[in-house]
């Protein structure tokens, strides 16, 4: 059985609100009776609170809802066919349900469900904005190099259980001959891509969905959990669509393979940017061939600001770590030296 909110935002009556249970697989918004939530938009202090009955510590009610669902791809076709009907581009739909959760629930082996750790109660839409591109390859390296080495992708996320939806555009690039990735936020857009982007979200507002902002979703409330805010203060945009995502903001470019050196060390790195393209920091990554893994954290100019180690193995005590923050330790180190300074 769904909350009241449910109903309210789709306009629905009892019978039809079976009726709707009984004809989709996943409990959703506006499969039915579509024409009576059409401009219906719901408050931010609506979503709000229900985001804190649906995920604050007590997860009762994301229980009852998630078990109330069936899986059988009904509306994973029909969101199918309502975007294939807007636009030709590729695209892949996603329900971001654990998969373990939906195969327990599934065999009835809902006991085995830890309710701390169900995964996203969201959907993504990944749309290739790419001119002629017939499909998504792998949605990874494949698509990049038939984008002639960079695929643009929008990429569209809806609640499952509040009528909201937000979306992020990104680039990714990928060099076989280089050996790297590197994603970073889309800054100029085409005319047609705006277009498929409001094509898009008329469809969804169509629908009842209303759209939140990255201002509004990245808020913070104490009594909001999620799988990785086990503690509370989860984000909006966490409990809402994803909290191992998240709007990209900055471009990140990092070698694909390990490279090995002379002396049978792996060695791999990572560079982040700002949205226009200036170094912040590199971090460089090492693994021994003893065994040792050796972490070095660099500047914009090249300066070292941090140092980690994890020892195999010292005295019988296996994965013993180590950190040194340059800068931090410094400050330290001067303030003992003036205090010293200021006693003589």
């Amino acid at each position: 059985m769904l909350s009241s909110f449910h109903v309210l935002c789709r306009g629905q009556d009892a019978a039809s609100e079976a009726r709707y249970c009984r004809s989709t697989n996943v409990s959703g918004y506006f499969w039915d009776d579509l024409q009576t939530s059409l401009n219906r938009q719901v408050k931010k202090s609506e979503i709000i609170k229900q985001a804190k009955y649906y995920f604050g510590k007590n997860r009762s009610s994301i229980k009852k809802l998630v078990l109330s669902y069936e899986f059988k791809g009904k509306n994973y076709r029909r969101w199918k066919n309502e975007i294939g009907s807007i636009i030709p581009n590729p695209n892949e739909i996603k329900f971001n349900l654990s998969d373990d959760v939906i195969l327990w629930i599934k065999d009835n082996k809902a006991n085995e469900i830890d309710w701390n750790w169900i995964g996203d109660l969201s959907w993504t839409i990944d749309i290739v904005l790419n001119p002629n591109i017939e499909k998504g390859y792998d949605w990874d390296k494949k698509l990049a190099l038939n984008c002639n080495g960079t695929a643009r992708v929008l990429s569209v996320s809806f609640s499952e259980v509040i009528p909201c939806f937000t979306y992020d555009c990104y680039y990714m690039t990928y060099s076989k001959k280089e050996n790297y990735y590197e994603f970073g936020p889309i800054l100029n857009w085409t005319l047609e891509e705006k277009n498929i982007l409001r094509q898009v979200k008329s469809l969804l507002i169509r629908k009842g969905f209303q759209y939140v902002d990255k201002q509004f979703s990245e808020k913070k409330f104490k009594d909001l959990y999620s799988d990785t805010n086990s503690n509370g203060n989860a984000s909006l945009y966490d409990v809402l669509f994803s909290d191992i995502t998240f709007y990209t903001t900055e471009i990140k470019r990092f070698c694909d393979k390990d490279i090995i050196e002379k002396s049978g060390n792996k060695f791999r790195w990572t560079e982040l940017y700002t949205r226009n393209g200036v170094l912040k920091e590199r971090t460089e990554s090492r693994w021994t061939s003893g065994g040792d893994y050796f972490k070095v954290v660099l500047d914009k100019n090249g300066y070292i600001t941090e140092v980690s180690v994890t020892r195999k193995e010292i005295e019988r005590k296996k994965h013993q770590q180590f950190r040194l923050d340059i800068l931090d330790s410094f400050k330290k180190r001067k303030k003992i030296a003036d205090r010293e300074k200021n006693s003589r």
